[in-house]
């Protein structure tokens, strides 16, 4: 069966206690909650459990491992961080198409994630050129 799924807009989510900092952090939030509601969904009405676990463990870490960049002991510790995110979030996109297609998904939703995973691939990447960039320019200092 196809799931249809509403995704949540990120404005409903700046009224939220949590102090998110900056665009990462609130997309890579709100990544991984819609990623949680449609595999909650899905174990719900699907009985499936492989791809969902492994969907809700990659997409809920990315936002995890970049609140944890935030206190890096380092700006290598930094770069570690957000690269690994970037990793996870590569993974993400990967059950995003698996789960699209094995039927799981509508091709709406499955476009929809896959985008939004895009978009933060994107500015992962962006940070951590910044962050190595950074990183070299204090060395040569």
């Amino acid at each position: 069966m196809l799931i249809e799924f509403a995704l949540r807009s990120e404005k409903k989510t700046r009224n939220m206690k949590r102090d998110l900092k900056g665009p990462l952090q609130l997309k890579s939030f709100v990544f991984g909650a819609d990623a949680y509601r449609l595999c909650d969904l899905l174990w719900k009405t699907e009985k499936e459990w492989i791809l969902t676990r492994q969907l809700m463990r990659s997409s809920t870490a990315i936002g995890a491992l970049c609140a944890e960049s935030e206190h890096a002991q380092s700006k290598s510790d930094f770069i570690n961080k957000l690269s690994i995110a970037r990793k996870e979030c590569n993974e993400s996109k990967y059950w995003i198409a698996m789960m699209h297609e094995v039927g799981l998904l509508s091709e709406p939703i499955a476009e929809k994630l896959e985008a939004r995973a895009e978009e933060l691939m994107r500015l992962l990447t962006s940070s951590i050129r910044t962050a190595h960039a950074n990183l070299q320019n204090s060395k040569a200092a």
